[in-house]
């Protein structure tokens, strides 16, 4: 039998359930595209979504390049999960809604990372704005 995790996007009614299907490693990974979640163990001892991503044509060859692959290993995924892409759902909504739903942290680190660099050059345009008003 096939073990499946049940997860949610959000609370309430606007929260979609997607059912990932759980892998026993990354090698039985589907061919084809959809979303994955790499899984850690929780203090309880329960599967904790480490990072969640999309992969838009083999989850099976996309996700070893993937760049929260190597974070989520540092972390020490123990199971591997995919899914089906909702029709008509954008992948990238639907990544952000269950990294958040869930506090997986390579999303969350990922996240802070793009924020930290946005600023950093919005202060860049600035100082280079600055820079050239003042000639």
């Amino acid at each position: 039998m096939t073990e499946k995790l049940l997860m949610t996007t959000g609370s309430g009614l606007q929260g979609k359930q997607i059912a990932f299907v759980v892998h026993p490693d990354v090698s039985a990974l589907p061919d084809r595209p959809g979303l994955y979640v790499l899984l850690g163990m929780s203090p309880q001892g329960r599967d904790r979504p480490l990072y969640f991503g999309f992969a838009d044509s083999s989850i099976l060859d996309q996700l070893p390049y993937d760049r929260g692959f190597a974070q989520a290993i540092r972390q020490g995924p123990v199971g591997f999960a995919s899914a089906y892409l909702p029709s008509g759902d954008d992948p990238a909504a639907l990544v952000a809604a269950l990294a958040e739903a869930y506090d997986a942290p390579v999303n969350a680190a990922a996240a802070a990372l793009a924020d930290i660099e946005a600023a950093q050059s919005t202060i860049h345009a600035q100082a280079m704005a600055r820079k050239i008003a003042a000639q």
